[in-house]
């Protein structure tokens, strides 16, 4: 590991924060030129794109707090200190981030599910990101393994499984398949189900659903993060994810299937969502 990039004097430099700064960059360059495509204001999707990390930064690292409270206490001070305490959630960034974007969307009349679309594209590459600062900091280990890919983080006598490794080249893939299929998706006949044009909510459906399939089947290589008492709840979670997303794409293709009282209930939501 190599958590520290350069220390001169009373400056230290972590090698995890390059990594997460870099990481912000590109993937705010990513949502800034497909909302610049789509002729967004572009000082509006900066400050969207600012206040979505900023919510979703404090969204993380209160979640942690509270999972881990007996450590934290009130200690307001320890609650700031991220170098000697550090610790966040990457799903309660996710939720956080993504539900303060879709509000401020909303407020500003924009077709609230294609600025989803352009942010779930920039949460692959920014999670990219987050789970190789959490390699370069040691952070986020796996279960111990004795198979030759595992890796002694500092701190450790036993190989662990590298799940940020794993992590990063699933987001890696994901952000190549959001590339891929935004160019397509409105030609699908599936997802159009007839109509001139397909609706937008395509990407950020399938991100929650290959996020949320590959956080489950990632259980089986490291240690559950929301524990309470002694009850896992990250398996719930995740499903609930899935289904999040299942709905979403459903719901933003066709409705024909549904009875008429969930129908309705649905378009009146689109409607609200619409500019």
């Amino acid at each position: 590991m190599w958590p520290i990039l350069f220390s001169f004097g009373f400056l230290t430099v972590r090698t995890s924060l390059v990594v997460l700064l870099l990481g912000f960059l590109v993937a705010g360059f990513a949502f800034w030129c497909r909302g610049k495509e789509e002729h967004y204001s572009e000082i509006q999707l900066f400050d969207g794109l600012v206040l979505s990390f900023l919510a979703g930064a404090v969204g993380a690292r209160l979640g942690f707090i509270m999972l881990h409270f007996d450590q934290f206490g009130l200690n307001l001070f320890q609650w700031l200190d991220l170098v000697n305490s550090p610790g966040s959630l990457d799903l309660m960034f996710l939720v956080s981030a993504t539900y303060f974007l879709y509000r401020f969307a909303l407020r500003k009349k924009w077709d609230a599910f294609e600025v989803l679309d352009f942010w779930a594209l920039s949460l692959s590459l920014w999670l990219m990101f987050s789970s190789l600062a959490d390699f370069v900091a040691g952070t986020g280990r796996g279960k111990f393994t004795d198979l030759f890919i595992g890796v002694i983080f500092p701190g450790s006598i036993e190989k662990t499984h590298p799940t940020q490794l794993y992590f990063a080249l699933f987001y890696l893939l994901l952000s190549r398949y959001l590339v891929w299929a935004e160019s397509r998706y409105r030609i699908f006949e599936w997802y159009r189900m007839g109509r001139k044009s397909a609706q937008t909510g395509f990407l950020i459906s399938n991100f929650l659903i290959f996020y949320s399939l590959f956080s489950l089947l990632m259980l089986l290589f490291r240690l559950p993060e929301f524990v309470i008492g002694s009850w896992s709840f990250d398996w719930l979670l995740y499903l609930a994810g899935m289904l999040v997303g299942v709905r979403i794409l459903l719901r933003r293709s066709d409705k024909s299937f549904l009875p008429l009282s969930f129908k309705r209930r649905f378009e009146r939501q689109d409607d609200e969502v619409l500019p």
